[in-house]
This record gives C-alpha cells, sequence and structure tokens, in this order.
C-alpha cells in the first residue's frame, strides 16, 4: 500500500529540505522539538561520553542536536543558579534575624542564665576541642596540612569557648573577668587565621610539607597561647585589667570582628571552588561551618552593649550550630577516616623520598612444621612485640605492615623526615641487637635478616570507605625487599642510596655486583655493621 509520500499533493521532505526548514526556526522551536525528541522514537538516543545526546537520524538537522544539547546545559546551569540562589538565602536568615531584633526592642528580650551559658558553652567547647584533636590525629597519621590547619582552628575555638565558660560569673569566679568575657571573638580570630590557612594550603605544596614536619610545635602554640590568655585574664594585666565585654564595645573588638568575618567568608568561598567537583557531606559542613562562623562575628561587631539579650543569644547559637554542624558529619563518615573527604590532592597523590626496611625470619617455615602452631605464633609475637614499638616510637618509623614472618617499615611516608636513610639504617641495627639477645635465651628460634633501601617512591589512595590504603610503591620499594633476601642472617643490607646519605664513620662492607630479581643490571649493596654515634 503506498504511503503519503506517493501521494498527490504531499511532496517528498528531503534531507536538504528538512535542514533550510530547521534552520528557518527560532530558538524556542527548536527547544520544543529537543524536548520532544527525549520521548520520541522518531529521534532515538544514542550514548555519547558519560551522557546521552540524541541520535541523528538520516537527514535530520545538526542544528536539533545542537539545540538539544543547548538546551540540556541551559537546565544544568539553572539549577547551579536555583541552588547558589538558596544558599544564599539561608545563609542571610540569621542576620535578618539580627536586623529584626535590633530594631524592635520588643523582639529582643533579655534572658539572663549564668549557669546555663557555662554548661553550654563548656559543653560546646570541649566538643570543638574534642573534633580538633580527632582531626589532629588523621593528620598525623596522614601527613595532610590542610587537615592539620583544620584541627588547629577547632582546638582554638574549642579552647577558648572553654576559656569563656570558666569565666561565667558566679560558677567558677565571683566577679567578671574582661579576657573571659573576650575569649570567644578572640578564639574566633585565631581560628579564622588557621581557616584561612587551610583554604589556601593547596597553593603551595612546600609549605604543607613544612607546617606537617612542625605540626608539633605548631599545637604546643594554640595550647600556650590558650594558657598565656587565662593566665593574662586572671592577673588583670592591661588591657585586659579593665571592665569589658563579648560584643564590640572597644575599637579592637570590632576590628576583630571584621577581621574575622572577612576571613571565614573568603574560607568559605575557596572551599566552595575546592569541592566543587568532589561534593560530600565532610566538605559541605566546613563551608557551612565557616559561614555561620563569619555571621557570629557580624553579631559580635553589631549586637553593642545588649548582653542576654535574644540578640547577643543567636550570635552565641551560631558559634553552637556550626560546631553542631561539623561534629555531626564528621561522626556520619566513616570512624578510620573520617576526614578523608577533606585530604590535599597531594596526600592522595604524590612521590616521595622514602627508605624502606624489609625485615624476614630465616627459615621460619622449617621451624613452623616443626612447631605447634601456639609456638610458632609465640615467635611471632616476641619478635614483632619488640619491632613495632621500637622502629615507632625510637626512630619514628611506621609499621606498613606484618606478612606472616615479615615487616616492613616506611621512613619520610609523610615527608617530615629529610634524615629518613639514617632513621631506617640506626632502626636496622637496634632491631638486629635486640634479637640478638632474645636469640640468647631461645638459640632455636630462627633469626632475622633485615634489607634498607631509599629512592623516591610513589603514594596513592586506593580503596573507599570500609578500608582504605594507602599504599608505597616503585623500584625503591622492589629493591628494598630483594636485598632482603639477599642479606645474611642476623645482619644488615643496604643499598648504594641508603649508604650515600649516611655520615661519616659509617662502618659497612661493600657487596659488588649483585643481581636481583627484576633488574637487568648489577646493583651494589653494604652490609651495614655500625653508625656514629
Amino acid at each position: 500500500m503506498p504511503d503519503g509520500r506517493d501521494r498527490p499533493g504531499h511532496p517528498v521532505a528531503t534531507p536538504a529540505s528538512l535542514r533550510d526548514i530547521a534552520a528557518s526556526w527560532s530558538g524556542e522551536d527548536r527547544s520544543r522539538l529537543a524536548r520532544l525528541a527525549s520521548i520520541s522514537p522518531v529521534f532515538g538516543w544514542a550514548k555519547h561520553g558519560r551522557g546521552s545526546v540524541p541520535r541523528v537520524a538520516e537527514g535530520q538537522s545538526s542544528s536539533v542536536v545542537s539545540s538539544a544539547r543547548l538546551s540540556g546545559h541551559h537546565g544544568s546551569h539553572s539549577r547551579l543558579i536555583t541552588r547558589v540562589i538558596a544558599a544564599l538565602l539561608i545563609a542571610a536568615l540569621p542576620l535578618v534575624g539580627f536586623v529584626s531584633l535590633l530594631l524592635r526592642s520588643e523582639l529582643d528580650p533579655h534572658f539572663e542564665n549564668y549557669r546555663a551559658h557555662f554548661v553550654v558553652f563548656g559543653i560546646v567547647g570541649s566538643v570543638a576541642f574534642l573534633l580538633g584533636y580527632t582531626a589532629g590525629e588523621a593528620a598525623n597519621r596522614r601527613g595532610d596540612a590542610r587537615v592539620l590547619l583544620l584541627s588547629l582552628a577547632f582546638m582554638a575555638t574549642g579552647g577558648f569557648l572553654g576559656l569563656h565558660a570558666i569565666g561565667t560569673r558566679g560558677v567558677l569566679f565571683s566577679k567578671e573577668y574582661a579576657g573571659f568575657q573576650v575569649a570567644i571573638p578572640v578564639g574566633l580570630l585565631v581560628s579564622a587565621v588557621f581557616a584561612g590557612a587551610s583554604a589556601f594550603v593547596d597553593i603551595r605544596p612546600e609549605v604543607g610539607a613544612q607546617l606537617i614536619r612542625r605540626r608539633t610545635v605548631l599545637r604546643m602554640g594554640v595550647l600556650s597561647v590558650m594558657g598565656g590568655w587565662f593566665i593574662w585574664t586572671v592577673a588583670e594585666l592591661p588591657p585586659l585589667g579593665g571592665p569589658s565585654s563579648e560584643a564590640a564595645t572597644s575599637t579592637l573588638v570590632a576590628v576583630i570582628a571584621v577581621i574575622g568575618t572577612l576571613v571565614y567568608a573568603v574560607s568559605a568561598a575557596r572551599y566552595g571552588t575546592i569541592f566543587r567537583q568532589r561534593w560530600t557531606m565532610l566538605p559541605a559542613a566546613t563551608i557551612a561551618c565557616f559561614v555561620l562562623l563569619s555571621e557570629a562575628m557580624i553579631g559580635v561587631a553589631i549586637t553593642g552593649e545588649r548582653r542576654w539579650h535574644a540578640s547577643w543569644w543567636e550570635w552565641h547559637g551560631l558559634i553552637v550550630t556550626a560546631y553542631l554542624v561539623v561534629g555531626l558529619a564528621a561522626r556520619g563518615e566513616w570512624r578510620d577516616e573520617r576526614f578523608r573527604h577533606l585530604y590535599l590532592s597531594t596526600t592522595r597523590e604524590r612521590r616521595q623520598d622514602i627508605s624502606v626496611l624489609f625485615g624476614d625470619l630465616v627459615g621460619f617455615t622449617n621451624f613452623s612444621e616443626r612447631s605447634t602452631p601456639g609456638e610458632a605464633a609465640a615467635v611471632l609475637n616476641a619478635y614483632w612485640g619488640l619491632a613495632a614499638p621500637l622502629v615507632t616510637n625510637e626512630f619514628g618509623g611506621q609499621v606498613e605492615k606484618f606478612i606472616g614472618d615479615g615487616i616492613v617499615v616506611l621512613f619520610n611516608s609523610r615527608g617530615d623526615q629529610p634524615d629518613h636513610a639514617l632513621r631506617a639504617a640506626r632502626a636496622a641495627l637496634a632491631l638486629q641487637q635486640r634479637f640478638a639477645t632474645l636469640a640468647e635465651t631461645h638459640p632455636d628460634w630462627p633469626p632475622m635478616r633485615i634489607g634498607v633501601n631509599s629512592g623516591e617512591a610513589f603514594v596513592r589512595e586506593i580503596g573507599g570507605d570500609g578500608h582504605v590504603a594507602y599504599p608505597i610503591v616503585g623500584d625503591a620499594v622492589n629493591t628494598g625487599a630483594r636485598l632482603e633476601g639477599l642479606a645474611p642472617p642476623g645482619g644488615v643490607l643496604i643499598g648504594a642510596q641508603t649508604y650515600r646519605q649516611l655520615p661519616e664513620g659509617t662502618v659497612a662492607e661493600k657487596r659488588s655486583g649483585l643481581r636481583i630479581k627484576g633488574k637487568g643490571e648489577l646493583i651494589d649493596a653494604y652490609v651495614l655493621l655500625a653508625l656514629p654515634c
């Protein structure tokens, strides 16, 4: 049966005529056709890259497809604008509340309760300080400068909130001290310095490495500032000797409030830029925290002498909310790596000069065959019970893993040990000395052999929530493992790179032309005998 194209009065639509018609359409017509294409089988859909685009049928105008793509991009852009506007409106609500309370005095009632003030800010200060300590442990474990700076920011705020709480009149002190009254603005300013630094530390990776090396000094510095503030306050030394208030009753506090507001706002914006491509709960909570703290500083600046009024309680409440938001977000993360989503890209993936120590019990397989499982386990427990605290506490090594009767220890994995070769060499000799003492009481136990090597390796995060590892791979690591297999029982064999970094006076015997599996050329190594004191 003939179709409609053969009937008189129905001209045949050629590809050329379709393109001419499509070219004459308006933008609105094209958008309508694009929407029609999404539900019509005439046009169909084809996979392209990561999304779906209309499939161009024979004779279909390419301008139609372009219109569909533009329509999708326009829709995505519109959704982004809508979300930004919604976020700005939500962020503006506290400021609207400030203005409303200040303009209408009947909406700003007076509520004075010293005991509630002490309990609330004592608890929130403790939560913020604990959050900072936990983040600091994560930063120390992974060598991440951003999380380290955030931990210092949280600890500073928490500590000064605690000072403000213990200074509540009628609880621990019979009178009010100016230093305790202004502790919150001062603490927020100190915190803002670290918050701002955390937002921009990725620009200069070498600065991050220096911060990690000085992390203990930075922590002690924050604690010292808090302790010094307490002593200064109680001693009533100038300028804390006169009456004051948390609000902006002096030019100094007003300046603190303005600076803090700007720094927190800029930090929030910078975090939004950093994490816009990998948006997760903890980065979003950190941004919200900075926004709320910025608005709290505005409250410090504008509430004036209205202590115990609703406007005064509001900016206190913003601080409480800020740390509750971050605390709840962190609690919802996987417990072993709560702050992983805030790590710098250089923490997740980087090249690093390291030293690696491999240890293995010689003949342990034969020993296990003639021993009971309990006896074999007791040997491993004795060896590793000595090795783990020795290499970590005395030499700063990081036990990467135990592999049956073997141990792998890394040095400078965080980039904070420029003397990593010397540390690894000293740790190896110390291990053999301890194991020799152990062998005197257990002569039938297998001896240990150790290989040490230094060089550049590659660190990369693998895994996800449930299990995350940061393995270090590279030729330096592989060579270290092979050197351990060539080391004499009870001895230490080190690579040439390690040997070159040891001080004058090192006693070692050279082993030239060693062939190791996986390398075409012969290598030199050294049996390490002694190191200068």
